[in-house]
């Protein structure tokens, strides 16, 4: 048996999606193989550098584009852990942003990363974060800090026994023990909600600017020759691409993905 970082990510949304979950470890497991994007790798290591390794992937290639656009290339390639944004992440972000501007301009262009400005550019900092965290480094309660463009987010390993939108779905179920997965929080407005129940009631809680938004991941614990990645996959609270999947920048809103 495996440790299983990922699987490729799934086209149809339902709970067998939960097989995605970053860094699932089995009592019953006895040897040392990992699959890492769906490749059987002996360790969680890759000979690579982090901004190499981005570029490797057809999830995050697009990722290591932006972060190269930004100037933040060397800074990737630092000791830092990138907890970073997906194709599907920026698509939204684009989808979002033109789904605004037909609303002004029903003739207007389509939005490509070749729009997003410099200063939005600078917001790619908000995926790094300074040191290298892992699973085995990530303090227990979790690690409050400032990404590189100032954003106080928290990094933490926390065990989920079921996953977002499947109350009838539970690891322990089939598992003697359950999954400890790697979240990222975000703080967003003047306070912290460190609870999902904090942030549920807040008024319009997902897209209201005072929310959290905070995250797991869709692939986590890969050790580069610098550093360290984790790669975001949504939100702990469903399953709806319209609601809990991580847009970037955290642009906009739920009512931006329609026009």
């Amino acid at each position: 048996m495996f440790k299983i970082i990922n699987n490729e990510m799934k086209k149809y949304i339902n709970f067998i999606s939960a097989v995605i979950i970053a860094s699932l470890t089995f009592s019953c497991n006895d040897d040392n193989d990992y699959i890492i994007g769906g490749n059987i790798n002996e360790t969680n290591k890759v000979d690579l550098t982090t901004f190499d390794y981005l570029s490797s992937l057809n999830e995050t290639k697009i990722v290591a584009t932006l972060f190269e656009k930004a100037g933040l290339k060397d800074v990737v390639n630092g000791d830092v852990t990138v907890v970073a944004p997906n194709v599907w992440s920026v698509n939204r972000y684009l989808r979002r942003r033109y789904n605004q501007a037909l609303r002004s301009n029903p003739s207007a262009d389509s939005i490509t990363i070749n729009d997003i400005s410099a200063d939005d550019l600078k917001k790619m900092g908000m995926y790094i974060l300074p040191g290298k965290y892992s699973i085995e480094t990530i303090p227990e309660g979790g690690k409050i800090m400032k990404a590189y463009d100032g954003t106080d987010v928290c990094i933490s390993v926390d065990e989920v026994d079921n996953d977002p939108g499947a109350a009838s779905f539970t690891y322990s179920s089939f598992m003697e023990d359950v999954p400890n997965i790697v979240h990222i929080h975000y703080k967003r407005g003047n306070n912290w909600e460190w609870t999902a129940l904090e942030r549920s009631s807040l008024t319009k809680y997902y897209d209201n600017p005072e929310c959290d938004h905070v995250y797991r991941m869709y692939l986590s614990n890969i050790i580069t020759k610098n550093g360290v990645v984790h790669i975001l996959y949504s939100g702990d609270a469903g399953f709806s691409d319209h609601t809990y999947y991580h847009c970037l920048f955290d642009f906009g809103t739920t009512s931006d993905d329609t026009f």
